[in-house]
């Protein structure tokens, strides 16, 4: 290469560098004009800043103190079951108020809801299993191509196998609906 080609390629270089330095300093530097620029502010997260729309209540004053009612037809138990050489995957959601929606792996579902003794029996079941002292995991070996059982309760998730499923937990299954147990 000649001592011109290695000139204009420094100065390429150079011209190239200077471009990608000035457009970086663009956005934070002042424009041609002598007006700086400034960053757009972000919208303010403080509720005490905002206005109320008229006619509203102001938050804090006496008038927005009403209680918000406790959500009704909350979640008692969820409990998915999933494995097995078929690949099975069924969902069973409990409400509080003992209605339930079953799921299957191939979208069909299924609701009813428990009659009031069942739901006494379910929910004293519930308790007795008591979750919070339950291993989340199973604790033995584990089991080839085995049903897996995950309960959710009051926070507590529990994933058990038929195997090592303990006499609370059985006696859970044996109060949902049928198919569940």
């Amino acid at each position: 290469m000649s001592h011109t080609g290695r000139t204009w390629t420094t100065t390429g270089a150079l011209l190239l560098v200077t471009l990608l330095a000035a457009t970086a300093c663009d956005s934070t530097s002042s424009s041609a004009d002598g007006a700086s620029k400034s960053p757009t502010p972000a919208p303010s997260s403080t509720l005490s800043a905002q206005t109320p729309p008229p006619g509203s209540t102001p938050p804090g004053s006496p008038e927005s103190a009403t209680p918000t009612p406790p959500a009704q037809h909350a979640q008692l138990l969820k409990m998915v079951v999933s494995g097995g050489f078929a690949g099975l995957h069924n969902e069973l959601v409990v409400k509080e108020d003992g209605s339930y929606t079953s799921t299957s792996r191939d979208g069909k579902t299924t609701t009813g809801t428990l009659a009031p003794d069942a739901l006494a029996r379910l929910r004293t079941a519930l308790e007795d299993a008591d979750f919070a002292h339950l291993p989340p995991r199973p604790t033995g070996r584990p089991i080839a191509d085995a049903l897996m059982y995950q309960y959710t309760y009051e926070g507590h998730v529990v994933l058990t196998d038929d195997i090592h499923q303990g006499p609370a937990l059985r006696n859970v299954r044996a109060n949902l609906p049928v198919g569940y147990r």
